[in-house]
């Protein structure tokens, strides 16, 4: 998936889709969909709006994910009406799923979604991308862009005022 088609991608109803975009970052997807909204509305007992949307970010690193047993996890407080979410600072060579829920009460967190498993790279291949890159960047710098063969250092391009009544 390019980033055309993750600007545009629309999760199906009742998903949650992650994809990593960069080796630290990764993006969250999920359906905002008024029936989930409705539905939660009438489970809850209370409002939506007066509800807390979570996202769960669980280290799942080498284990079979049931749930509860993640090595460990962090919370962020995301606008469940946007649909989308950027979690950033992932550590390297670690897999990762989150979960889309509510706080029913202080400590009680009722997930509603689950994503897709993604897996960050290792700091051997960070690194390689990081050198790949770095060579392009200095080959490109190295030649010269080919348009100033074309570009005189002596002509002048100004604003042009009306010139023809200053030949008479």
């Amino acid at each position: 998936m390019n980033i055309t088609e993750t600007e545009t991608y629309q999760p199906k109803k009742g998903e949650l889709y992650a994809k990593l975009i960069t080796p630290k970052r990764m993006l969250l997807f999920w359906d905002t969909s008024e029936t989930a909204k409705s539905i939660f509305e009438l489970y809850f007992g209370m409002r939506f709006d007066k509800l807390v949307p979570i996202v769960r970010i669980y280290d799942v690193t080498d284990i079979q994910f049931n749930g509860k047993n993640a090595h460990h996890y962090y919370e962020i407080v995301v606008p469940y009406q946007h649909g989308y979410w950027f979690v950033k600072g992932l550590a390297a060579n670690r897999s990762y799923v989150a979960e889309l829920g509510i706080y029913q009460s202080v400590n009680q967190f009722f997930p509603l979604l689950r994503s897709n498993c993604i897996q960050t790279p290792s700091f051997e291949d960070i690194s390689a991308v990081m050198n790949h890159d770095l060579i392009q960047l200095q080959k490109y710098e190295e030649t010269s862009p080919k348009w100033t063969d074309f570009v005189s250092t002596y002509s002048y391009y100004g604003e042009s005022k009306n010139m023809e009544g200053n030949h008479e």
